[in-house]
């Protein structure tokens, strides 16, 4: 089955072509978007069924927690408690390439997050991401949209050639064309006290220490 592609302008992203991405989301499906650090599987992160097909088109051990994207930070307060630090981190870094982890709440499913009363939640630098969250109303699914094992993908030829016959499970590309920088988001462990690096990206550790220093 051929896939349906969209190219999409990073800095003007056609609402036509949201609502499409948008209607397909909503109704269970997986896309392929772009977000601030690759190429990415979005889906209802709030539906069992959709957060399934992203397991099992990534070959993703069950194990192992996805993420969310979200388009504000009032949004992530609806499925992560917050605390001074994440508020106060939020503030000087999203949207951008970081992701907290934080106590989940109770709307999000266990599946998503591996059985764990956590979740890592973030807002990328991308509008066609943020607009695909605001449109949805719902947290999004940003694992990289590659085969677990297998390099994050920076153009959607990667994603196509990387899921081979299974890119027909997809139910729409968003191609944005070549992702700059390849950088991974920085995630930081706020659950626990003092908090905890678990992952260096594009956001430098002393930068996140000397925010979360002035909290106190």
């Amino acid at each position: 089955m051929a896939v349906k592609v969209e190219v999409i302008d990073a800095a003007r992203p056609e609402s036509r072509i949201i609502r499409r991405a948008a209607e397909s989301i909503l109704q269970g499906g997986v896309v392929v978007c772009p977000t601030d650090t690759g190429y990415a599987f979005s889906a209802n992160a709030l539906d069992v069924e959709a957060v399934t097909r992203v397991f099992e088109l990534k070959g993703r051990d069950y194990s192992n927690p996805i993420h969310v994207a979200v388009s504000s930070i009032e949004e992530a307060a609806k499925y992560a408690r917050f605390n001074k630090a994440a508020e106060r981190l939020a503030k000087s870094f999203l949207p951008g390439a970081l992701t907290m982890v934080l106590p989940r709440k109770e709307i999000i499913p266990a599946l998503l997050v591996a059985g764990r009363d956590t979740i890592g939640i973030r807002i990328p630098d991308s509008k066609v991401i943020l607009n695909l969250a605001a449109m949805t109303n719902l947290p999004l699914t940003t694992t990289s949209a590659n085969i677990s094992g297998y390099p994050t993908p920076y153009t959607t030829t990667e994603v196509i050639y990387q899921l081979g016959r299974d890119t027909g499970k997809v139910a729409l590309v968003l191609d944005q064309g070549l992702l700059h920088p390849p950088e991974l988001s920085t995630i930081v462990d706020l659950t626990v006290d003092p908090p905890r690096l678990l992952r260096q990206g594009r956001i430098g550790w002393e930068e996140i220490c000397r925010v979360l220093q002035e909290t106190g």
